[in-house]
């Protein structure tokens, strides 16, 4: 095709159909909506995790839609862009763009539509962050604890280690760790296959504290980082059982009670699918899926050794780095019942589904960072 041949075709392409134009024709040359004005949904869907845009107020003071703003349409042709691409296309952009191009198609998919939507609120001016959506610090926990090769349902699970990881919320980096081991009580000698699985000798915990000292001293570097404070916080958990069945046991054994910062927590694995899953039906949403699926959706390979509590807190810390960094405002979603009189403090229903932990809605979890916020020094 001759350079005057291609003009002509782009020429044409670019001309408004007149009157006599084929309807069909006419819709062809439009700028399109994918999936019947799904992206344009999920552009307003989406401004309210990361950012929220200015100007809900019009000339006269009565409540206005900002999303009727055209940027609003722009983001969803971009999106419907973005649908098309395949991964090396996607990856090859995210360079372009100075953004980290590892992960699956769906993950990489919605990091750029995060980051184009942030970059075209910003040119239109309608932008405002939003840093008081999220709190200052995320702690994420992974207990290892006693255990059999099978376990009945009422076995009496100890922590034996206690590890943390702090990433910092505004930028999803880690910034600290700490770790402790604890003595048993009720199962002092641990199994061959607890030793085997958790990589903890006999010698390692014989030699550590009992379960309150190390719960005090982690309390203690709380204190010492100023975390509750002067800087909000919230435990990250992978799935229910850190702290629905292993802490809430260990303080039960003790007769402690649970910690006020341990009765909201962030299952990462809800949270996870809950950024990163499709909204449109030619692609149904993510399963919740665990650790592994996590880090190889990310593009991410597990470092360390997987049943090493820190290792594996290490690796949650990175998945959940990972949606801060790509656009996402990780959230409290789980609780503890607070009606726990006639809830044995062991069992177990089918599927392993702890009934002593619920879901929290958007707003509860809302409430609770306000409340935390509120406690903490201007």
């Amino acid at each position: 095709m001759c350079d005057r041949e291609s003009r002509d075709i782009a020429r044409a392409q670019q001309r408004t159909p007149n009157k006599n134009t084929p309807k069909k024709d006419a819709e062809k040359m439009k700028p399109s909506l994918d999936n019947n004005g799904e992206d344009f949904k999920e552009a307003k869907e989406n401004s309210g995790e990361a950012f929220k845009p200015k100007n809900l107020f019009n000339a006269d003071g009565d409540n206005a839609s900002p999303y009727r703003d055209p940027v609003y349409r722009v983001i969803s042709k971009k999106n419907g862009q973005i649908n098309k691409l395949d991964l090396s296309s996607l990856k090859l952009l995210c360079k372009n763009e100075c953004l980290d191009s590892s992960g699956k198609r769906d993950s990489v998919q919605k990091r750029l539509k995060m980051h184009f939507e942030k970059k075209l609120l910003m040119e239109a001016g309608l932008l405002e962050p939003s840093p008081h959506r999220t709190f200052d610090y995320l702690i994420i926990v992974d207990f290892e604890a006693t255990c059999e090769e099978k376990n009945e349902p009422d076995y009496p699970h100890e922590i034996i280690e206690f590890p943390a990881v702090l990433v910092d919320c505004r930028s999803g980096e880690l910034v600290k760790k700490w770790r402790e081991y604890v003595k048993p009580v009720l199962n002092p000698t641990l199994s061959e296959f607890c030793k085997n699985l958790t990589g903890i000798s006999q010698e390692t915990v014989d030699a550590s504290e009992l379960f309150p000292v190390v719960l005090e001293r982690f309390e203690n570097w709380l204190s010492e980082n100023n975390l509750g404070s002067k800087s909000t916080f919230a435990l990250v958990t992978d799935g229910p059982f850190d702290v629905g069945r292993f802490l809430r046991l260990s303080c039960l054994h003790d007769n402690i009670p649970l910690p006020p910062w341990a009765s909201r927590w962030v299952n990462v694995r809800k949270a996870f699918a809950n950024f990163y899953k499709s909204k449109t039906a030619s692609q149904p949403g993510f399963k919740v899926v665990g650790l592994q699926k996590m880090l190889e959706r990310l593009g991410l390979e597990f470092e360390g050794t997987p049943h090493s509590g820190l290792d594996d807190a290490t690796n949650i810390a990175r998945v959940t780095g990972r949606i801060i960094k790509d656009g996402g405002v990780v959230r409290v979603n789980e609780r503890l019942e607070e009606n726990l009189e006639n809830i044995s403090p062991t069992r177990l229903e089918k599927n392993f589904r702890l009934p002593h932990v619920v879901p929290l809605t958007r707003k509860e979890a809302e409430s609770w960072l306000k409340k935390k916020k509120d406690m903490v020094e201007p």
